[in-house]
């Protein structure tokens, strides 16, 4: 998903510093939770476009799973997500003004008005425009996601479990694993042995009781040695 076709991608490559400074700029303007979210996707883009699209795949397949996007949706309605969030910006509209995440994008998508103009070139929108607009979209959608949890999600989880090869379909299994042990899914820092002794040992539990059968055994490897 979010293929980016054609000559467009080393053009596209070459401009991924300033689509991480636009992202940067929108989610700033969006305030609350939507800051971290964004330097997720800003670090995203900054280890290259692979990344960032799997980023933004993880984003709308865990947000379709928890219901933030119907079933038949695809990645149009991220982009068009990401749209409504720039625009909100532009109208003065922050997420500080909503109790929630949620709430925020159920004003998005019920308040800020796009044109049918625009919203039928959704799936024609430039390379650039594209990951600039799925990028936003995946930080409302991130944001979204953590108030879904009883768990303290770490922005490091979502580029820690790409690295790994986890696939965007795993991520919240993976979620649901943590949060019913109450454990903060801290992957990096059980990677790199940075945890205290006894989240360290109870993740490294969990991930043989309970992560082993979910998992491929390459993911299994890079995480535990």
């Amino acid at each position: 998903m979010f293929g980016l076709i054609g000559a467009g991608i080393s053009a596209l490559a070459g401009g991924l510093g300033a689509i991480g400074a636009a992202v940067g700029s929108i989610c700033a303007a969006v305030g609350g939770a939507v800051i971290p979210t964004g330097r997720i996707l800003i670090d995203a883009i900054s280890h290259g476009l692979p990344m960032a699209l799997k980023v933004c795949d993880v984003a709308f397949t865990v947000g379709k799973a928890l219901g933030l996007f119907a079933p038949d949706q695809n990645e149009s309605d991220l982009y068009e997500l990401g749209m409504r969030t720039e625009r909100a910006v532009e109208e003065g509209i922050t997420s500080d003004q909503f109790d929630s995440n949620q709430a925020y994008i159920d004003h998005l998508r019920e308040k800020i008005t796009l044109s049918k103009e625009t919203t039928e070139k959704l799936d024609n929108l430039s390379d650039i425009d594209k990951l600039k607009y799925a990028s936003i979209g995946s930080a409302m959608t991130i944001a979204t996601i953590k108030e879904k949890y009883e768990i303290d999600i770490p922005e490091s989880f979502w580029l820690a479990g790409a690295n790994l090869g986890i696939e965007p379909r795993q991520f919240k299994p993976i979620l649901d694993i943590f949060e019913h042990a109450q454990l903060k899914p801290d992957l990096e820092g059980f990677q790199k042995g940075e945890l205290t002794s006894e989240l360290q040992r109870n993740i490294y539990d969990l991930i043989d009781d309970s992560l082993s059968d979910l998992l491929s055994k390459e993911t299994l490897d890079k995480l535990l040695y």
